[in-house]
């Protein structure tokens, strides 16, 4: 290993002499180091440089959301390598971590300043309903592999802190207004203010679009959104020790689902959402800190589809309609009805000062969830689930070249003790290079549809198909992994280089496949499908991502991934069983590249371009690879004496794409977007 070590020093201290074009032949100091490289608490609990995090780690700051251009969340998830994002319609997202993509991508922990936003019901998320304004966010630490150990069971391919902005930050009222393609008309409302030691943002934001464009020859998609939502935030510092962190927020949305088939009979979904937060810090004078978080997360769904007359849904001749169900031809509808979730979390959590090279974290923690939906499990009776965890978290310097990271995530939940540990090493062969060896294993409990499954098909009220249904002796999930990663920057030329290549080995994997069953009713179908410990699957693979800032002003950035997946599935169990494979499921290439510039202190711009290869969405449809060329140009001025800036956004400058389905087309779409601070 040293051996193999000492020509990668040589060149690298080749390199930063070239590169280091405005830094003195003096020493740079840890400290300096230190105070150029970016902070993360996602990776092990406690604030970190990147260089010495157990894990690949992107941020997403400020200056880069808006260089992007973003509108959506799967815009803002297409700057990370190695993430896949989409629009499952015209305003539902999926966003995933190595593939995976399907409607509700369920093995990515999604947090919102720490608290978990994803839904007990499918332990994904709903992007529509978290209430948070693109406005607020600070910043997005986003890890780039599994991160169970550090936070729990649905983090196992990843794990994403969506980091909102203080209220100490701003002061004052700001509006934003955003108008363009689709009929967008998005508005953002934000006050910050003070009361006595009481600093809070209070966010008001509306949201209206039409969807994805008319399929042709066919007619509307009609799956635009209505959106309203308030979100608050206050921070409050009782003592010199103690810092009380309090937020709160409401969201109504209204999304549809179209058909292309049938373009007057669409699915119209309404989410109401809440959340309750808190949090309080105490540090003591010896540096160790208490934390406790206690947090309340609740959402309704309400749904219906109007899919026409029974003889159409199965596509036989009216007269035939009594003779095998008994009842006249007639409409029927089918969809998910009323769906209500809840889960309540504490967790208390101590953090230790460094000694003698040693810091550490350690806590514990209790949730209970619930679900009620008669669609899915063909009850109306609550199914709850508790589940208590226990976890540690420490990190050794050894000398000034040496990080050692020991984590351990334990889960008690019903379906028995999940156990993810994880041990990573970082070595800085020269200042600003660094080696990252990270070897783990993250389990994942099933969410609890995926247990408790009962689906039926009711016509009449009476159950005649049953469509899906969960395996009796279904259990967790695992996956064993690897990876060795590069990160190094060059502060002379300012130079930011990740690099990182990974094995991942699935085994248990938790899927839904068809299963034949005999029914005494010829006209339905007669298979079902069962989710069950079905899948293996091995995902190889490299990711790159680059940095350059040639000028003052300038940016240049520049992100790869490369996936290699191996999968193995039981696709029937009955009579026969047969392996099938999901190894198109992810594209095996996909990048971006982003230029910006500061032409003017009050003119800048900046275009991005994505890429990514064919792939056969789990769930979706076979869409070809595609690439998209977006631009934004955006300028600050005053008006009326009040800081002003207005932004012209153009995304997909070429030729239309579809995105998961072949019915989202995804056009040239051009937004105006204009930011002011209210006298």
């Amino acid at each position: 290993m040293l051996v193999l070590l000492k020509p990668c020093r040589t060149l690298l201290c080749s390199l930063s002499a070239l590169l280091a074009l405005d830094v003195s032949a003096a020493a740079v100091s840890e400290a300096d180091v230190l105070g150029d490289i970016p902070m993360v608490n996602i990776a092990s609990r406690f604030e970190q440089p990147v260089n010495r995090a157990p894990a690949s780690v992107t941020i997403i700051d400020r200056a880069l959301l808006d260089a992007s251009g973003a509108q959506t969340w799967a815009d803002i998830f297409r700057l990370v390598p190695g993430f896949q994002s989409y629009a499952v319609n015209g305003n539902r997202y999926g966003v995933s971590s190595h593939g995976f993509g399907k409607d509700f991508p369920n093995r990515l922990e999604v947090m919102v300043d720490g608290r978990s936003v994803y839904e007990p019901v499918f332990s994904a998320v709903t992007w529509g309903a978290l209430g948070v304004n693109f406005e607020d966010i600070d910043h997005i630490e986003v890890v780039r592999g599994p991160s169970t150990p550090s936070q729990g069971s649905n983090a196992l391919l990843g794990a994403v802190n969506i980091v909102t902005r203080t209220p100490v930050q701003d002061s004052g009222t700001a509006l934003t207004y955003t108008s363009g393609a689709r009929s967008t008309r998005n508005a953002t409302l934000r006050h910050n203010d003070q009361l006595g030691d009481l600093h809070y943002r209070l966010s008001l934001g509306s949201q209206h679009n039409n969807g994805f464009p008319s399929v042709a020859n066919e007619g509307p998609l009609d799956d635009g959104r209505e959106l309203y939502q308030l979100a608050f935030r206050g921070t409050l510092t009782p003592s010199l020790h103690d810092s009380l962190d309090i937020s709160f927020g409401i969201v109504d949305n209204t999304e549809g689902l179209g058909d292309a088939d049938h373009p007057d009979e669409y699915l119209a979904t309404d989410y109401d959402s809440n959340y309750q937060s808190l949090t309080w810090v105490h540090s003591q004078p010896s540096g160790n800190e208490w934390k406790i978080r206690a947090y309340h997360n609740s959402l309704r769904v309400d749904s219906q589809e109007h899919t026409g007359l029974i003889s159409e849904a199965f596509g036989v001749s009216p007269l035939l309609v009594p003779v095998f169900l008994g009842i006249p031809d007639q409409p029927f509808s089918l969809g998910l009805g009323s769906l209500a979730s809840e889960r309540f979390d504490l967790e208390l959590e101590q953090r230790f000062a460094r000694w003698r090279g040693l810091q550490s974290v350690w806590g514990l923690g209790g949730r209970r969830e619930s679900v009620k939906s008669d669609f899915l499990f063909n009850h109306d009776d609550e199914i709850s689930e508790e589940s208590f965890r226990l976890f540690s978290h420490n990190e050794w310097l050894l000398g000034r070249d040496w990080v050692f990271n020991f984590g351990l995530m334990v889960e008690d939940s019903r379906v028995g003790t999940l156990v993810s540990p994880r041990l990573a090493a970082n070595y800085e062969f020269i200042p600003n290079h660094t080696l990252l060896l990270v070897m783990g294993r993250s389990e994942r409990s099933p969410s609890i549809s995926e247990r408790n499954m009962n689906q039926f098909l009711e016509i009449g009220g009476l159950a005649y198909n049953a469509v899906i249904r969960s395996d009796e002796g279904l259990g967790e999930e695992r996956v064993d992994h690897a990876e060795l990663a590069y990160v190094g920057s060059f502060p002379g030329a300012n130079i930011e280089l990740d690099m990182r290549f990974f094995r991942e080995e699935g085994r248990d994997g938790i899927a839904a496949f068809e299963e034949d069953i005999v029914l005494p009713i010829p006209l339905v179908d007669d298979r079902i499908k069962v989710i069950a410990n079905t899948g293996e699957w091995e995902t190889m693979g490299g990711e790159l991502q680059f940095s350059y800032r040639p000028l003052p002003g300038s940016l240049l950035r520049l992100h790869y991934s490369y996936l290699d997946l191996e999968s193995d599935y039981v696709k029937r169990f009955e009579p026969t069983p047969q392996n099938s494979d999901f190894n198109t499921s992810r594209p095996r290439h996909s990048g971006g590249l982003l230029l910006a510039y500061q032409f003017t202190p009050h003119l800048n711009g900046s275009v991005m371009s994505y890429y990514q290869s064919e792939v056969d969405w789990e769930g979706g449809n076979h869409i070809d690879e595609f690439s998209r060329f977006d631009a934004q140009l955006s300028f600050t001025f005053r008006l009326a004496g009040s800081p002003a800036k207005i932004q012209a956004i153009a995304q997909n400058l070429g030729s239309d794409y579809s995105e998961y389905s072949r019915n989202n087309v995804f056009e040239t779409r051009f937004y105006i977007k204009l930011e002011l601070d209210l006298p």
